[in-house]
């Protein structure tokens, strides 16, 4: 039997249950290489702002042999919107040219998961040099630095974002081959290098069957929030200015008198702003952050599922949001307002497309949903959850993960 790869991936974010996070895409997709043999080490900081956790530890560096071996790097705390964030990223990829490669296997493939950019230098100029036949996976997550341009704001002329465009376009062009989570990146590859052949698939986020037997019920305190006898309009997530959830508490405004309530589950930098527009409207509820365990039970109580994201060019490239799955596994209609094509709500037909930014439209979506046959909705949701299990399980995207790692060797 041939020996199987040892894979090194390497993302400053990721989280696993070991490191007092949530369960994490990275983590998924190891558990199920490290069953199909592969040797798997994940490389991250010891900071994390999404997932939040602060993993202490004395040194720079901390080898973690828990269920899937971890590689710990001294991380700085920081703000999101600061410079001190830019100077985790430094500080991570500095150290990283000095991790000590001796206390863990040698790599035959080393991923490398954005954001941040910086690790492509490590790979390029130091990780390939040093290990020859190592091969080079780049894994998009969020295309920088166009998120920073659309929803941060910066200038393209900005020096440190053509900087991280030099980083981004390097990795491309150094890579064997080049995933993302979103299913149209390969059009912006294709007007960043002005060439079509690079080895690319999309490989989206997913669903985690195997957490299914740590689900929990919703207290009854929460439970006790949600009105009864109303057409429940449910959202989890962030709060942030990229999930533009002004626009549907404008609609559940107009919508007060209709029988008709949204539920928000999630904290983020927009939620204080979001409470004061929903001030005075009983059929608007914020119920906070609840632990990913509880979501499930959340959703199921719901009649219909939302959400939105800026109106912005950057998403014609996709979306691959955690909570879509989350969704699509509950077995309820949703409705996505966003710039985007060839989506996942689209593909599996458990949904409907409204215009990002417009309240009219989704008014006009709720009030369709809500005066649908019973029926109908029950087979949109059933074809959602059906969707997904044929696709979008860990189990399948690590196989076809798998498939990726074995034409490397072809």
């Amino acid at each position: 039997m041939t020996k199987k790869k040892s894979v090194w991936l390497i993302n400053q974010y990721l989280c696993t249950p070991e490191l007092n996070g949530d369960g994490h895409r990275h983590s998924y997709l190891a558990e199920e290489w490290i069953k199909k043999g592969y040797d798997v080490t994940l490389i991250t900081s010891s900071f994390s702002h999404v997932p939040h956790r602060k993993n202490e530890f004395k040194g720079l560096y901390k080898v973690s042999s828990g269920k899937i071996r971890t590689l710990l790097i001294k991380g700085n705390k920081y703000n999101q919107k600061g410079l001190t964030r830019i100077l985790s990223w430094l500080i991570f990829c500095f150290l990283l040219f000095f991790i000590p490669t001796k206390k863990i296997p040698k790599p035959d493939i080393i991923i490398v998961s954005s954001n941040s950019l910086l690790p492509i230098l490590n790979v390029v100029f130091y990780f390939k040099k040093r290990f020859k036949k190592v091969k080079f996976i780049l894994e998009i997550r969020d295309i920088w630095p166009l998120s920073l341009i659309e929803l941060g704001g910066f200038s393209k002329n900005n020096l440190f974002v053509k900087f991280l465009a030099l980083v981004e376009k390097l990795g491309y062009k150094k890579s064997d081959y080049i995933v993302s989570l979103l299913i149209n990146t390969d059009k912006h590859i294709e007007k960043v290098l002005r060439r079509r052949n690079f080895k690319y698939s999309w490989v989206s986020n997913g669903f985690d069957l195997n957490n299914l037997d740590t689900q929990q019920s919703l207290p009854v305190s929460l439970a006790n929030k949600l009105p009864k006898n109303k057409f429940i309009i449910g959202y989890t997530g962030s709060l942030g200015i990229a999930n533009a959830m002004e626009y549907i508490i404008e609609a559940a405004k107009i919508l007060e008198k209709e029988n008709i309530a949204l539920c928000i589950v999630g904290n983020g930098d927009e939620k204080n702003k979001l409470v004061q527009m929903a001030k005075g409207y009983d059929n608007i509820i914020f119920l906070g952050r609840i632990p990913k365990n509880q979501v499930l039970s959340f959703l199921y109580k719901c009649d219909l599922l939302y959400f939105s994201s800026k109106k912005i060019d950057l998403y014609k490239y996709g979306i691959s949001a955690n909570k879509t799955f989350d969704y699509m596994y509950s077995e309820k209609p949703i409705i996505l307002s966003a710039s985007t094509y060839n989506n996942v709500i689209e593909l599996a037909n458990c949904g409907f497309i409204v215009p990002p930014e417009d309240i009219n439209a989704i008014v006009e979506k709720v009030r369709e949903l809500n005066n649908i046959n019973v029926n109908e909705i029950i087979e949109m949701g059933k074809r959602g959850k059906k969707y997904l299990l044929d696709n979008f399980t860990y189990q399948k995207l690590a196989n076809d993960y798998t498939l990726i790692f074995e034409s490397l060797y072809e």
